[in-house]
């Protein structure tokens, strides 16, 4: 197994952590984990109970909780204006993402959330060299091009703009695609994408967990390469969403 995660996505400011905490310690007393040894915000390791005594649920925005091969993570850009839930499980540790998208796309503010092999996701969004030579990668064969800061802060980085798996930032969404991912209502308005040209796809698999919300399958795993058929899927459903390449 490779680590994986799922980003969850809300139109800015209607995060509620009070309801997210409930369906994360739900979420792990179901799957079987302890209910101790985590470390919120990094710090001592502490039992869900004493977490949630730390947490003031009508304060709360932002947090990391991290134990058992988990990591949960919310926050939000408001550059971008929106809020996020992050939930990721190591290579040891195995999450059915379905349960796991249904505890958080229940709200109408629900924008978006997709599975990505979390490997796969950081190589097609590495821009800095550093990531390369501190890991020993190559890199020379790579397209690179300058980031267009003036002196003395201009420097050489890659160029992920044609990568099927780059991640970027948009007004209430990121353009995105996983093999697994779904959609809910704003996202339609937010990306200007015909929902009715989604769901008339015939080489989507395609279904609706709730009313408001689209789950799509685009590939039986996690894309993990930009070339072959992966790489074409990617592609095609970056054009489908996006109407881009």
């Amino acid at each position: 197994m490779r680590s994986e995660d799922m980003r969850i996505v809300y139109e800015l400011d209607t995060f509620r952590f009070s309801q997210a905490w409930e369906e994360i310690v739900h979420l792990i007393k179901e799957q079987g984990f302890p209910l101790g040894g985590y470390k919120l915000n990094e710090e001592e390791s502490l039992d869900l109970e004493q977490i949630g005594r730390r947490l003031d649920p009508d304060r709360t925005k932002a947090f990391n909780l991290q134990g058992h091969g988990l990591e949960f993570e919310s926050g939000c850009v408001r550059n971008s204006h929106l809020d996020f839930l992050q939930v990721q499980s190591d290579s040891e540790t195995t999450l059915p993402w379905d349960d796991c998208a249904a505890k958080f796309i229940g709200s109408p503010h629900f924008v978006m959330a997709w599975v990505a092999d979390t490997e796969y996701e950081f190589w097609q969004n590495a821009e800095d060299l550093l990531h390369y030579t501190s890991r020993g990668k190559p890199y020379e064969h790579l397209p690179q091009k300058s980031n267009e800061l003036p002196y003395p802060l201009e420097r050489t980085i890659i160029d992920i703009s044609a990568n099927p798996g780059r991640t970027i930032f948009r007004e209430g969404y990121f353009e995105v695609v996983g093999s697994l991912m779904w959609l809910g209502e704003p996202f339609w308005k937010l990306a200007g994408t015909e929902k009715s040209k989604v769901q008339n796809t015939d080489w989507l698999s395609i279904s609706k967990p709730l009313p408001s919300v689209l789950r799509i399958e685009a590939y039986p795993k996690n894309f993990t390469t930009d070339v072959g058929e992966e790489g074409k899927l990617q592609r095609k459903l970056r054009s489908l969403l996006f109407n881009v390449s």
